[in-house]
């Protein structure tokens, strides 16, 4: 989790990354394949993710703390 410590906002911003990944499908005119990426991520697995997460109660869960100062950057050191 880089941006967010709790699970639950991770996997619902993972949401809306496969949204944009099937915006993006709309926009390379391939209808079929943004509706496969919101009905099978979006839909179906990511309702599950966040089912478990909920479930086992993984939210309240923290790890060490954290030696980043500056954790909104993280993404850039990967590309």
């Amino acid at each position: 989790m880089l941006l967010s410590e709790n699970a639950v906002h991770s996997a619902l911003f993972l949401i809306v990354n496969f949204i944009g990944v099937a915006l993006l499908f709309l926009m390379l005119e391939a209808p079929f394949l943004a509706l496969v990426q919101i009905a099978v991520y979006a839909g179906a697995i990511m309702v599950l993710f966040v089912f478990v997460i909920m479930l086992l109660g993984a939210e309240k869960a923290r790890g060490g703390a954290s030696t980043r100062r500056f954790p909104w950057l993280a993404p850039l050191q990967w590309g």
